[in-house]
């Protein structure tokens, strides 16, 4: 069973996000990486909160995963 204490939460203000299919591809993509256990999307927000494992996934490479996508990072909180 996993263990919770490296567990962070993550959230992001991201450029970029219009509707439903955005909201969708960053969901799926970010919860195939290891470590992430939750993702969601909050699109009027224009924010990405992830809860992932930090010794497993770090804030750097999902922000680094959002861009590839073609989001802009505006700012982590």
């Amino acid at each position: 069973m996993p263990t919770q204490q490296n567990t962070k939460q993550s959230v992001y203000r991201v450029g970029g996000l219009k509707g439903d299919h955005c909201r969708d591809r960053i969901e799926h993509t970010l919860s195939h990486l290891d470590g992430v256990s939750s993702v969601k999307v909050d699109l009027s927000a224009k924010q990405v909160s992830v809860n992932h494992d930090e010794s497993r996934t770090s804030s750097g490479y999902i922000e680094e995963t959002l861009q590839s996508l073609g989001y802009s990072i505006q700012g982590q909180e």
